[in-house]
């Protein structure tokens, strides 16, 4: 955390680095987006979802207080007066455990409400012998949650793995700006140092003043490239300050000074030398299809509930009675004072119960459908990102060897033409030709390290790559 804040400190402090350039590495880039940027912490903020949804569902299972008390008075005659109150805990299996205490009195109390002066005390149990006994809502619930618990967490590494291949690109894309840039100027001070050597050729007699234009012309050309590539490097720094925030609100400046470090072919290469041999296990625990599997587990939560509810609606409920005793809070316990009963439901046709089974499972057929699509879809695009490393790989081996090749071929030129075997068009054609092939060269690395990217961007990898 010292580190972040003295690296922040630079990218906000010009004065701190206004003697000479502060190297802005990747690394320090990359801690700086995950620490502050608002995306990470709204991946955060999912996991505190979460936690709200699965209170929510172990809410089903609290304890529940409840009470009711009526009376009726009319012209100083209490008609009735009747309470009761009660403590409700249900439990995993269905089960639902009840304790509570009833009184009431009164002149015109209805027989089923009439009790003892001092009250009743019950405690009981109610158990579902049909549906609700293998699964109910309550459980059913929170079954979900824990999935969607799961989920969140591979929610979370796809909103940074997308996040990280933002960022590192638009990193990238700051990189070969200045580059193009570092050319350029090579570019224009070769164009200058050549037009001073023909001035002062013209003027001890040695070369025709038309040299001297063309070379002019060619300092001109390199001007305007020069400015064109400054005016790149600008944009591509703006864009890599839209991922620079202090704790999700506060936006960062790369100060103008700063520049980043060169390309670098050898990072992500370990991820990519062994990527044909991983790939298929990067796909069996890939976010994405790891979503399909929860949202599976989600549906075959749904099937088993409905396959409950097919089952008919069967409870039994005992509650024992006791008196409040003269002398005590309780009189004795007896197994003849008691409240039993039992309720059945069953709908006949259970066109409902049957309808939701089938619209569970035909959801179920569709997600695997999906996830299959899913998994093909991801196999060829790693595939082809595989191939398109390869090639790059390639291009970039080779264009190594022509930079190297125009080098020698220009020096070369350069020679002749001291010694007046050659003209300005040729040299010229020889630069021209040599600063082209510098600007391949810093593509093809661009384009290396850009497929790089995708591919772990594809087999979300980046927050361990990067």
């Amino acid at each position: 955390m010292n580190r972040l804040i003295v690296i922040m400190l630079l990218l906000n402090s010009s004065s701190l680095i206004a003697q000479q350039d502060v190297v802005f590495t990747q690394q320090e880039y990359i801690d700086i987006v995950r620490e502050g940027h608002p995306i990470s912490y709204q991946a955060a903020l999912l996991a505190d979802m979460a936690d709200g949804v699965e209170r929510m569902a172990r809410g089903g299972f609290d304890p529940k207080v409840e009470g009711q008390w009526d009376q009726k008075s009319f012209k100083g005659t209490n008609y009735y007066s009747v309470g009761s109150a009660a403590v409700k805990v249900p439990t995993w299996y269905g089960v639902e455990l009840k304790a509570g205490y009833d009184r009431s009195n009164g002149e015109f109390i209805d027989d089923s409400d009439f009790l003892p002066s001092r009250g009743l005390w019950n405690a009981g149990i109610s158990v579902p012998l049909g549906r609700g006994l293998v699964i109910d809502e309550r459980r059913a619930e929170l079954q979900k949650a824990e999935i969607y618990r799961s989920a969140t967490e591979q929610e979370q590494l796809l909103l940074i793995n997308e996040l990280l291949y933002e960022a590192a690109n638009a990193y990238l894309e700051w990189q070969a700006a200045r580059a193009y840039v570092l050319i350029a100027q090579d570019g224009l001070q070769l164009a200058e140092t050549r037009f001073v050597g023909t001035v002062r050729s013209f003027e001890n007699g040695d070369k025709p003043a038309i040299d001297t234009l063309e070379s002019l012309i060619s300092v001109q050309t390199r001007e305007l490239e020069l400015q064109k590539a400054d005016q790149q490097l600008v944009a591509a720094r703006l864009a890599v300050d839209n991922f620079l925030w202090v704790e999700g609100e506060v936006p960062l400046e790369v100060v103008p000074d700063a520049i980043p470090e060169d390309i670098d072919l050898t990072a992500y290469t370990l991820a990519v030398d062994s990527m044909v041999l991983v790939q298929d296990i990067w796909l069996s625990t890939h976010p994405e299809l790891l979503l399909y599997d929860y949202k599976l587990d989600n549906l075959n939560v749904d099937e088993r509930l409905a396959k409950e509810d097919l089952k008919p609606d069967v409870r039994v409920m005992y509650n024992p009675i006791v008196a409040v005793a003269e002398d005590a809070l309780f009189d004795r316990l007896s197994a003849d004072n008691y409240k039993l009963g039992v309720s059945v439901a069953y709908p006949i046709m259970q066109r409902k119960q049957r309808g939701k089974l089938q619209l569970t499972r035909l959801k179920m057929e569709n997600t695997q459908l999906d996830q299959s699509l899913k998994r093909q879809d991801l196999n060829v695009k790693l595939d082809t990102y595989i191939n398109n490393i390869r090639q790059t790989q390639g291009q970039y081996a080779l264009l190594t060897e022509t930079v190297t090749n125009y080098d020698l071929m220009l020096t070369a030129e350069n020679r002749k033409f001291d010694i007046g075997e050659s003209s300005i068009f040729l040299v010229n054609s020889r630069e021209i030709k040599y600063l082209e092939s510098r600007y391949k060269l810093v593509e093809a690395s661009r384009k290396l390290t850009f497929n790089k990217l995708t591919y772990l961007l594809l087999a979300a990898r980046l927050p361990s790559a990067l």
